[in-house]
């Protein structure tokens, strides 16, 4: 019985401990990924079908869906203000294979872009047409308040009228603001930088690759 009081009492004091449990987040952040105005995201890979699935044929490559997962579970942490350069350490390609692997992360993550401006312009749509649901339902129900019609029409047309001032307010402070943060780490994806070491070391680019770097991001642009 002694036992079973002495178990509790340290559950509950595990879980004072857990909830008051803090990290420094920002910093944890700032020591793994951000150097310098940069974010690095460092992977070991064998050999070329670690990146480029194994399915691909000739001139229509495809990212390795385990590749890929890797890259944009680690962008998650990263600011979307950081650009990010992606360090391929392990394996030595040819120059024929680091072209068409640098083609193949970008096409990738381009079209993932485009997915994302694909959402914001169908959101657009959305509002243009509840705005306009709404304008006309507005002005229904000032017509049959003038006609004094039945009072429960006039309820129907209120909650309806509400009803489109609700979604309408969801869509454009809430979905656009999410659709427009996609975008951006979508956008931050689609210009990453690829470096290539057979060996792993700790160095960030140079001030000239830096500069390579942003002006690459202004020409997207």
């Amino acid at each position: 019985m002694l036992r079973k009081k002495s178990k509790r009492y340290r559950l509950e004091k595990n879980k004072k401990s857990f909830r008051k449990m803090k990290i420094d987040y920002y910093r944890y952040v700032k020591d793994f990924y951000l150097e310098d105005g940069l974010a690095y995201i460092s992977c070991n890979v064998r050999d070329y079908y670690d990146i480029i699935d194994i399915y691909s044929v000739e001139g229509y490559e495809w990212l390795n869906e385990s590749f890929a997962r890797f890259i944009e579970t680690n962008a998650e942490y990263i600011p979307v203000e950081y650009p990010i350069v992606l360090e391929i350490c392990g394996k030595e390609f040819t120059e024929q294979q680091k072209e068409v692997i640098d083609e193949t992360i970008h096409d990738y993550y381009e079209l993932k872009l485009g997915d994302k401006q694909i959402d914001l312009q169908n959101n657009t749509s959305q509002i243009i047409t509840f705005l306009a649901v709404g304008v006309i339902a507005t002005l229904i129900m000032m017509a049959l308040q003038d006609w004094k019609a039945d009072s429960f029409v006039n309820e129907m047309i209120v909650i309806l009228v509400w009803f489109f001032i609700w979604e309408l307010c969801g869509m454009i402070f809430f979905d656009r603001n999410d659709l427009k943060e996609e975008k951006m780490a979508a956008a931050q994806l689609a210009s990453i930088a690829v470096r290539y070491k057979v060996h792993f070391t700790d160095t960030a680019v140079s001030e000239k690759e830096k500069e390579q770097i942003y002006e690459s991001i202004e020409e997207q642009v």
